[in-house]
């Protein structure tokens, strides 16, 4: 839950770098996966204006003629098992989303109410966009649900924080301030008057405490991990055991409400 006025102050260059593929709002909205050949239909309410395959551009050679009905057009596609993916837009549709979006008042909305918001517009129509295999609805697992859950348990005044290690460097070191359960503040480990070196360690962890409580706000949430624990956690379906797992073999170090 991001404030609309929230600030980003002190991002390390490294973290910044780290955190950057998680940014881009558009990939927890499409369905197309990076390197998947997919073949996309556009047309305007039954008539095909273009076909793109991913891998070798335009076609013209499909026999693509009509797309009144964009679920069977698409079940039949990807019976072809050419592509890995089938994408049938109608561009009334697209215009519509836009629309619709542009003319919601979001002013009170948190920027991830409003890209969700966004997202359901696109998903809302059978026949709008029609995509085999379907939208997932999550994405790497993660649920929009599920993360305003997690913050809704946490104190209304509070901070939160995440570090990656990479060897004995920090790969990222993220520190959230929340509000009234919104995310009022971001920054970086840099910006602590830390005692000690970051380390993988509970040692470290207690330091970490006790820099946010002093800084910020009493932490109600940290988890300090490897790299190659964060990449397992962030793709897993099994998340909370890839923690459980790390905090064991002490490849993580967590503190939960």
């Amino acid at each position: 839950m991001i404030d609309r006025n929230w600030d980003v102050v002190d991002l390390d260059p490294l973290t910044w770098r780290n955190l950057g593929r998680f940014i881009e709002p558009g990939q927890y909205i499409r369905v197309a996966q990076p390197g998947e050949h997919g073949l996309f239909v556009l047309h305007d309410d039954g008539h095909i204006l273009r076909v793109v395959d991913t891998n070798v551009g335009i076609r013209h050679d499909l026999g693509i003629t009509d797309a009144s009905d964009p679920q069977t057009l698409a079940a039949e596609l990807h019976a072809r098992n050419e592509w890995q993916r089938i994408h049938v837009i109608n561009k009334q549709h697209l215009a519509l989303v836009a629309r619709q979006a542009q003319s919601i008042e979001h002013r009170e909305m948190t920027l991830d109410q409003y890209y969700r918001l966004v997202g359901d517009l696109l998903w809302s129509s059978q026949t709008g966009y029609v995509s085999i295999p379907p939208y997932p609805g999550h994405w790497n697992g993660w649920t929009y649900d599920v993360i305003t859950q997690f913050i809704g348990y946490l104190p209304e005044t509070t901070s939160v924080a995440l570090g990656v290690f990479d060897d004995e460097t920090v790969a990222i070191g993220l520190i959230a301030a929340l509000n009234d359960g919104r995310i009022t503040r971001v920054t970086t480990f840099e910006a602590l008057d830390l005692q000690a070196q970051p380390t993988l360690s509970s040692d470290f962890l207690y330091e970490l405490g006790h820099a946010l409580e002093q800084d910020f706000a009493s932490p109600s949430a940290m988890l300090i991990c490897s790299q190659s624990v964060f990449e397992e956690w962030i793709e897993a379906t099994a998340k909370t055991a890839v923690i459980e797992r790390a905090v064991t073999e002490k490849q993580a170090f967590l503190k939960l409400p």
